[in-house]
């Protein structure tokens, strides 16, 4: 009860940076258990030592807390800060201040997602369609260095016609601080200077079921050596409900310059998913991850299956369970990846 009561008043400070406690800060949770069954394949050399061989497979079941997330918002006149807790690994995963300059143009600044893969942070936890986020999220996020999606800088976000756009400024590596003058990043000879690493995206609706975006990060050498590229066509009827059908694509490439020659990294997801009835939506997928196109055999991949059931059609989230399969393939040489993970979650979000 007293590190709860910790909790709250750690937020509730955080939020008091935006004004007085004239503006009353709203909270939601988020608890996600799930439990697992697990099959494992054990390999040794083969006795001509021509290659590995399967041994025997092994299974196990496993259980836990996924995610026990508190979020907690404010809005005072032109500005809103927002945190957000884990209290599973104890740390804040999201604390940033917004400044509306107007319906069309927003100020960003401290630590969140912003731009970048749309099959990594910019799917929320609370609208993950299998078990997990996408191996295309999951590996672009770790390739350029932000390893739980999120870095610290600022951004504008605004909107244009139809068209939505996000400008963001950061150190490129999840650092605290913009590097100062006189240090050096790992790769390069040169001072870090005044240009930061910039990501850019832009996305639109098409219609009334289709979304489309696109994101590029522009490298800056003098502060990290990787460039990245991601897009997304997702399409969703209006009217999704029993019968209906709903689809997603991700892909994303990610460049290393650090070495002689470039080393590029290849994604893609797709995923289809059908609402059986008000409550019960089934879904299939395939996700792949290529480490280094160059490269042959060094490939993974993942087959998925799930079902997912909602005691309450009026507001999906509130109490949902998950039945998910991945079936994983690999075409890596001498490490084969185990075959099957069977994944339930039970996620409970209250707002």
């Amino acid at each position: 009860m007293k590190k709860v009561s910790t909790l709250i008043s750690v937020i509730c400070l955080s939020l008091g940076l935006v004004g007085t406690l004239a503006a009353q800060p709203a909270f939601q949770f988020t608890i996600q258990s799930w439990a697992s069954y697990t099959t494992y394949d054990h390999y040794i050399m083969s006795a001509d030592s021509s290659g590995m061989i399967l041994d025997k497979t092994t299974t196990q079941l496993g259980n836990g807390i996924r995610r026990a997330r508190l979020r907690g918002k404010m809005t005072k006149g032109q500005v809103t800060a927002f945190v957000q807790y884990d209290a599973v690994s104890s740390y804040i995963v999201d604390a940033q201040i917004d400044y509306e300059f107007s319906d069309n143009l927003t100020l960003r600044m401290g630590r969140f997602v912003g731009p970048g893969s749309q099959a990594g942070g910019n799917t929320s936890h609370t609208a993950i369609d299998f078990a997990e986020r996408s191996i295309v999220g999951r590996n672009w996020a770790s390739a350029v260095g932000r390893s739980d999606y999120r870095t610290f800088g600022m951004a504008v976000i605004g909107k244009v016609s139809r068209f939505h756009y996000q400008i963001m400024a950061q150190n490129g590596n999840n650092s605290l601080n913009l590097l100062p003058y006189g240090t050096k990043s790992s790769h390069s000879n040169e001072d870090t200077g005044a240009i930061p690493q910039l990501d850019f995206a832009i996305s639109t609706k098409i219609g009334s079921a289709m979304n489309v975006g696109l994101h590029y990060g522009l490298p800056n050498e003098d502060r990290i050596n990787v460039s990245s590229a991601t897009g997304f066509f997702y399409f969703r009827p209006a009217d999704y409900t029993k019968g209906k059908f709903r689809s997603k694509f991700d892909f994303a490439r990610v460049v290393n310059h650090a070495t002689v020659e470039d080393e590029v990294s290849l994604g893609w997801g797709l995923g289809g998913f059908y609402m059986l009835s008000e409550k019960i939506e089934l879904g299939a997928g395939y996700q792949n991850w290529d480490v280094n196109t160059d490269v042959d055999k060094d490939g993974i991949g993942n087959i998925l299956l799930a079902a997912t059931y909602s005691p309450n059609p009026e507001h999906w989230k509130d109490s949902l369970f998950k039945l998910v399969a991945t079936f994983k393939t690999a075409e890596a040489d001498n490490e084969p990846l185990d075959p099957m993970i069977i994944h339930m979650v039970w996620q409970v979000y209250m707002h």
